[in-house]
């Protein structure tokens, strides 16, 4: 996590430069740019098996008018993962140990459209709501530093095993894209004429599913909350 926190700090201070530097009145021109970073908080059945973790977003705004925008974006957000307590067997037919891991590690690309409402750009703190949706596409890698065989199934995990099977089976890079939405909020600061500094707080809801050894189908929702610093300009 603290690379990717560190990354998005980066790529939000590489960003300033540009911002603060080009001419004009930020308030007359109808496209703005964006870009910033920060950290995403897990929630619901995400935060039970990964943790904080971190990410960035930029895109491109569209205001037709001072209080109304559109915004294209891409955001990018990468979870700590836990380790995983599974029973573990030398050998098929052999009773299931206790002390076997299962390492995992999560993260999430996102094209999103959303609408922006602000209270306007006038004055120096200005206020605004957000929300759309788009699609998610969500990565989960698995690895143990363990050999043996076990069952493993954990549907947000993409994976399902309910036979006894070799943990090299388990382990692997599973992936889905999936239908999602957002809504939030934030302010905006402005940084004289050129640009403005902004923190911001959404909510992300995922659907989505897969289709396990069984051939059964499996719910796997997801839920964020990142929370971003960042620029227009």
């Amino acid at each position: 996590m603290k690379k990717v926190l560190f990354g998005a700090l980066l790529v939000t201070l590489v960003a300033a430069t540009p911002a603060l530097a080009q001419g004009g009145d930020y308030a007359d021109r109808p496209v703005h740019l964006n870009i910033g970073g920060g950290f995403t908080v897990p929630m619901s059945d995400v935060s039970d098996r990964f943790g904080t973790g971190g990410g960035f977003t930029i895109g491109m705004i569209v205001e037709p008018a001072p209080a109304v925008g559109v915004q294209f974006e891409y955001g990018y957000n990468a979870l700590d993962g836990s380790e995983t307590q599974v029973p573990f067997a030398a050998a098929p037919g052999l009773a299931l140990l206790t002390n076997g891991i299962i390492e995992s590690h999560h993260s999430m690309h996102y094209l999103n459209g959303n609408a922006i409402f602000s209270t306007g750009q006038d004055a120096l703190f200005n206020a605004y709501a957000i929300g759309g949706g788009g699609m998610y596409y969500r990565t989960v890698s698995l690895t143990s530093p363990d050999l043996g065989f076990t069952t493993f199934c954990d549907p947000f995990l993409f994976v399902c095993e309910p036979e006894v099977v070799e943990v090299d089976r388990v382990l692997g890079d599973r992936n889905s894209w999936d239908p999602g939405i957002n809504v939030g909020g934030g302010v905006t600061f402005n940084l004289g004429t050129e640009a403005v500094f902004y923190v911001e707080t959404r909510w992300h809801h995922i659907w989505g599913e897969f289709t396990d050894a069984n051939g059964v189908s499996q719910e796997a929702n997801g839920q964020y909350l990142p929370v971003t610093f960042g620029f227009r300009f």
